[in-house]
């Protein structure tokens, strides 16, 4: 099992822990982890290292970006060229791997990942779970293929390389950023939806389970209500997509005890968001004006 995230040296202990996530529960798999950065510390390749070679008897390999042969054009330049390094795995990674699942380092593993890594990809570019904002957005009409296919998030994928790597895809990535960066809101992920708006395959909602679908007024498709229900039930990949992320004091995110869970699992054991008396003032009124206004709050997790 080939793993794949992304990360800078701000990123590394939330990668850790992620890592850690994603190890406790897959024992007895044999993962390899692949980490794409640019400039990355010593300190942070030995922080990785002594997790996952020391204590999970792992491998890790290292990735250094910077060697990317690939500029954004001067335009909108406040957005960085790192959101878009995932686009440039096929490239990066050794041609003998063939299969890679991409992870977002803003995510737990809470289950296996045998059934979704073995998924049969083989006809398609990749296995993903649809955007919770797809019905809301206009990325179909923006970029020229029917609404009804829907969009997908990017931080969780099962990707065939050998179809990128087929297509030449990095070549597609490259003319399309250039002919359409202003029209770009999303970065990678609207990048990859535009050119694989056909050849996605939609897994089931467990793996790669968003803030929004949480919340009791969901952005989803209607007919998926009952399926979305089911699959909180049995979560396998717990994404923290909203900017409250569990290491911030602001968030409320129902699970947010399981991020503390695996951190303490790692060097940064029983470390706590702290807050100042404002922002502590402020979180109380945010979580008072939840209650109030329930329907857009979070939904009790059995």
């Amino acid at each position: 099992m080939d793993i794949v995230c992304n990360i800078d040296n701000n990123y590394t202990k939330y990668c850790a822990v992620m890592l850690t996530s994603l190890f406790e529960n897959n024992k007895g798999e044999d993962i390899k982890i692949h980490v794409l950065g640019n400039g990355l510390s010593e300190e942070t390749k030995a922080i990785l290292v002594e997790l996952v070679v020391d204590k999970y008897d792992s491998s890790i390999s290292f990735y250094d970006v910077k060697n990317i042969n690939f500029e954004l054009p001067s335009t909108n330049s406040h957005i960085s060229i790192a959101a878009y390094y995932r686009l440039f795995i096929s490239s990066l990674l050794p041609k003998s791997i063939h299969k890679v699942l991409y992870l977002d380092c803003d995510l737990l593993v809470v289950d296996s990942l045998y059934s979704y890594w073995n998924t049969d990809i083989s006809q398609y570019a990749v296995g993903v779970v649809e955007e919770m904002w797809a019905f809301t957005h206009d990325r179909g009409k923006r970029w020229g293929y029917p609404s009804e296919l829907s969009a997908f998030n990017s931080g969780v994928m099962l990707i065939n390389l050998d179809y990128w790597r087929e297509i030449h895809f990095e070549k597609q990535v490259v003319d399309f950023i250039r002919e359409k960066f202003e029209w770009i809101t999303d970065a990678d992920q609207d990048v990859l939806n535009a050119l694989f708006y056909d050849k996605k395959l939609f897994v089931p909602y467990r793996y790669n389970l968003q803030d929004g679908f949480y919340r009791r007024k969901r952005r989803i498709n209607p007919k998926s209500e009952n399926e979305l229900n089911n699959e909180l039930t049995q979560p396998v990949i717990i994404h923290f997509t909203n900017k409250r992320k569990p290491w911030k004091f602001n968030c409320i995110h129902p699970l947010r005890k399981e991020y503390f869970k695996y951190l303490d699992m790692t060097v940064w054991k029983g470390e706590r968001p702290q807050m100042t008396l404002k922002q502590r003032w402020k979180l109380i009124n945010y979580r008072i004006s939840v209650f109030f206004h329930f329907a857009n709050g979070f939904r009790k997790i059995a």
